[in-house]
């Protein structure tokens, strides 16, 4: 007598195509899932890392931005003669943000404008992190000394006043600047 091998299955019972097999994965094809979903993971976790970078750069941009229109325009309120290298703080309101001014004469061959001699400096104002080396924001500008009356055949007009960052007519002056914690 044969011995016959029992089929998981009544013979009425079998799946289509006729073969014996439970309805259970088989580890092949286990082991694809995971590593598909352990794929697609870890792209979503660097994407996540990169978008959290570009937001803290983001955010330090338009701070420092900020900081820095603001300390040149205390600067620019300042005389001419006494524009000086100089750094600091913003203060308790800002205290990670440090800022740091370089000044130097512009000559007649630093700018190319005959006469310039030591009228022109420049001012180059730069904000930053003191945590993050990596996070600066640098403006560069140039300021002119007020020429003296009667210097470019002027002699009968009055030296204007002096300049001041006060905005256009009818302006406000920016709300306070404040920081996400």
């Amino acid at each position: 007598m044969w011995f016959r091998r029992p089929t998981p299955f009544p013979a009425d019972r079998l799946p289509e195509g006729g073969k014996g097999r439970s309805g259970g994965f088989t580890l092949l094809e286990v082991m694809i899932a995971v590593a598909v979903i352990a794929i697609a993971l870890v792209t979503l976790i660097g994407a996540q890392s990169q978008s959290v970078s570009l937001a803290t750069g983001a955010k330090f941009d338009t701070l420092a931005s900020l900081l820095a229109q603001w300390k040149m325009t205390d600067l620019m309120q300042q005389e001419y003669d006494q524009l000086a290298a100089d750094q600091g703080t913003f203060g308790e309101d800002y205290p990670q943000f440090f800022w740091k001014v370089t000044v130097s004469d512009l000559s007649e061959s630093d700018t190319g404008i005959k006469g310039a001699g030591d009228l022109l400096k420049m001012l180059e104002l730069t904000v930053g992190v003191e945590q993050d080396s990596r996070l600066v924001y640098t403006v560069r500008s140039m300021v002119m000394k007020q020429p003296e009356a009667g210097v470019q055949g002027d002699a009968g007009k009055k030296p204007e006043g002096e300049r001041k960052a006060e905005g256009p007519p009818g302006a406000q002056k920016p709300p306070a600047l404040e920081t996400a914690q």
